[in-house]
């Protein structure tokens, strides 16, 4: 048989294309109908949405989230800050407890979590035993800081809020931060902004 045969022709045409066709809209109907009803419910939504406005029931759009590349980052940020106080933390115990040789090994664990923090920051400077706690000369008092309630924060908070400011503001920060508690996660947050 070929082609030009009148039987395959109406073959072809009353059986073999109803067929067919039936045959792809009972595979594709489900995917057609969850469009359409996605586009009415678009279009609903668009006409409600006008209505409401001119009627003044509207609510505002919610504030759109950071992507989430942007939140790691920022957990990444808030996780290794908190380790470095843990890590700084946990050596004052241990130093206390088990003396210089572990008091060493803790202080190269609080340098490596430092070194996630700012990588390309020095080790800050630790305070003289006779000024820790107490204003030096040239230390700003805490009324001058950029941070409202400076002395209440915990280390993470402040360093959340170090982002942002002037190099002048993080200085007077630092200068402070070294006059009464020399906190290592600041410091080296302060240094890692100031210098990159």
């Amino acid at each position: 048989m070929s082609e030009h045969d009148p039987v395959e022709k109406a073959l072809r045409l009353f059986v073999y294309t109803p067929l067919g066709v039936a045959a792809y809209l009972r595979d594709s109907a489900p995917t057609f109908m969850e469009l359409f009803v996605a586009r009415g419910r678009l279009e609903v939504g668009k006409v409600r949405s006008g209505v409401e406005s001119k009627l003044g029931r509207s609510t505002p759009a919610p504030a759109p989230e950071p992507p989430l590349s942007q939140r790691v980052v920022d957990g990444l940020g808030k996780v290794a800050a908190q380790a470095t106080t843990v890590a700084a933390q946990a050596g004052t115990v241990v130093a206390a407890m088990a003396g210089p040789v572990v008091s060493a090994a803790t202080s190269a664990v609080a340098d490596v979590a430092n070194s996630v923090v700012a990588p390309a920051a020095p080790p800050a400077p630790a305070p003289a035993p006779e000024t820790a706690g107490e204003p030096t000369a040239g230390a700003p008092p805490v009324g001058d800081l950029p941070i409202p309630g400076y002395d209440e924060l915990s280390a993470s908070q402040i360093v959340e809020r170090l982002d942002g400011l002037s190099k002048a503001a993080l200085d007077r920060i630092k200068l402070y931060e070294l006059a009464h508690r020399a906190r290592r996660t600041i410091l080296a947050t302060i240094d890692a902004l100031t210098t990159g």
